[in-house]
């Protein structure tokens, strides 16, 4: 599921009081895209310019960044299943300081 889609899935799982959160984590990943994008302009800037682009370091880039667009939906995820089983005490929290 893309992202966006998977973020208004879990959207609308929240009470409507928290759905801000959901926004807070759609911003946050159009900031890495922005960065993302910035990132690809300026290695083929380097390129045309006759830099070598190491491939390695730029998959290790691509493969971080995935991470990091994963860890943030992930919490996400957790979030969300946290406030919907608030006051469940059979319910082993994902976050021990809670998520108000």
């Amino acid at each position: 599921m893309p992202a966006l889609a998977k973020i208004q899935a879990l959207k609308e799982q929240m009470p409507k009081e928290y759905q801000s959160i959901s926004h807070f984590v759609e911003h946050a990943l159009q900031s890495i895209d922005t960065l993302v994008e910035e990132h690809r302009k300026y290695t083929a800037a380097q390129a045309l310019y006759g830099d070598k682009i190491v491939g390695s370091e730029e998959r290790l880039y691509r493969e971080t960044v995935l991470d990091v667009r994963a860890q943030l939906l992930l919490t996400l995820e957790k979030t969300v299943e946290d406030l919907l089983h608030k006051g469940d005490k059979h319910w082993s929290k994902h976050f021990k300081d809670g998520v108000e």
